[in-house]
């Protein structure tokens, strides 16, 4: 590894505020990187120093300067000089200090430019994956293996956002330069990638990436065959629950939410998973709160307060009530019990059956459709979701059978 003037520039940096010394930075080869007056001058015993990995003393013009080595990963890089001047020789204990500021500050820098840009790079590749039509589905499987991306499993997407993530780190990172706040920052979201993968046994049917702020995606590989949107929601729904319980567990004091899409095949379901599992988080926090896990159906139609199309409130519509609406005794029970206000002993006497019977239909249809005529919420989403179905199906709203 060598160094450049920008490396050198942060160790000089540093160095001044430790030390009231003027303070030159060499590469390996005894060029000056970093300095008030000497940049880009050979300095002879600023190579020795390096070459022999010891201190050097000698002088700089009537000035005499200490030359002393630094390493990365076990070889020497570079040698800061410190001029010693009127203030006499610096201590040992000053110069092991500002050792060990330069190899962190070198580490931090070489991790920065060589291992945080590839989770970068694929970061932006995937969200790019999620959120734009590319090309042919061909170039970008070729693309994302080569990135080490693995698209070609069935997949759906869990949205992951941990409230106040990145300014939480920030705030605790004081004056430091910029690059230095994203490199912190860049390891932490690394290390909680790292936590949902593990939690998988690092599985290659997965993947975590983070997308910024406080939000990071999992891509949940699925196996088995004649996979449908019906027979993958509950493993979905229980992997979601169980990263919930892992983040919660290793970060205790953070609040962690969750929003579920579902599966559909190809790359342009991968999007539509991505597009349900963004809106049934923010959705879900809207609606409940922070701090749990939501599916696009747990939200319901309470969709109608993001800014989505008809046609896709119908979809949802259709998938939440399938059940109820191919069934048109079930579907004429919950109707009237809704047009008569929640009333129970109204809606039996329009229906002409008894109040036990109609208890019993409407429990039929909590478990049918997960949710309950009699609790408004719940009654509220079914009468928003036969509006919106019914404006795709005028002529009737039950479904004929096949």
């Amino acid at each position: 590894m060598r160094i450049g003037q920008p490396l050198a520039d942060q160790i000089l940096e540093r160095a001044k505020g430790i030390l009231d010394r003027t303070v030159l930075v060499a590469d390996a080869q005894g060029l000056v990187q970093a300095s008030q007056d000497y940049t880009g001058q050979i300095m002879v015993d600023a190579l020795r120093s390096c070459q022999e990995g010891k201190i050097v003393r000698s002088f700089l013009g009537e000035s005499q300067i200490a030359w002393c080595p630094f390493v990365y990963d076990g070889q020497t890089v570079g040698a800061f000089g410190i001029i010693e001047g009127n203030e006499g020789p610096i201590t040992p204990e000053a110069i092991s200090l500002l050792q060990g500021l330069a190899e962190v500050i070198t580490h931090q820098y070489f991790l920065m430019r060589h291992i945080q840009p590839s989770a970068t790079v694929r970061a932006k590749f995937f969200k790019q994956v999620l959120t734009t039509a590319r090309g042919s589905h061909t170039e970008t499987y070729r693309q994302a293996d080569v990135l080490q991306l693995n698209l070609r499993m069935p997949q759906a997407i869990i949205l992951i956002e941990i409230n106040g993530f990145q300014e939480g780190i920030r705030s605790q990172l004081g004056s430091i330069s910029a690059d230095e706040q994203e490199l912190k920052i860049a390891q932490a979201a690394d290390d909680i990638t790292q936590t949902v993968l593990g939690a998988f046994n690092n599985h290659p049917g997965n993947i975590c990436c983070y997308l910024g702020g406080d939000t990071f995606v999992l891509s949940k590989g699925i196996g088995g065959e004649g996979l449908t949107i019906r027979n993958t929601m509950r493993f979905l729904i229980e992997k979601a629950e169980y990263v919930y319980g892992i983040l919660k567990k290793q970060y205790p004091d953070k609040t962690v939410s969750l929003g579920v899409g579902q599966y559909y095949p190809d790359l342009g379901g991968l999007r539509k998973s991505y597009q349900e599992a963004k809106l049934s988080l923010h959705v879900g926090t809207k609606v409940w709160g922070n701090d749990t896990v939501y599916h696009i159906k747990s939200v319901g139609m309470f969709v109608t307060l993001a800014n989505v199309t008809q046609e896709r409130k119908a979809e949802l519509a259709h998938q939440i009530l399938y059940p109820l609406l191919k069934d048109e005794q079930l579907y004429k029970t919950v109707r009237t019990f809704l047009t008569s206000g929640l009333n129970l002993t109204e809606a039996a006497g329009l229906l002409h059956v008894h109040r036990n019977t109609l208890i019993y239909r409407l429990d039929k249809t909590k478990k049918v459709i997960g949710l309950d005529p009699r609790v408004f919420d719940d009654a509220l989403q079914i009468k928003l979701g036969l509006m919106f179905y019914q404006d795709t199906e005028p002529e009737s709203p039950v479904l004929h059978k096949a």
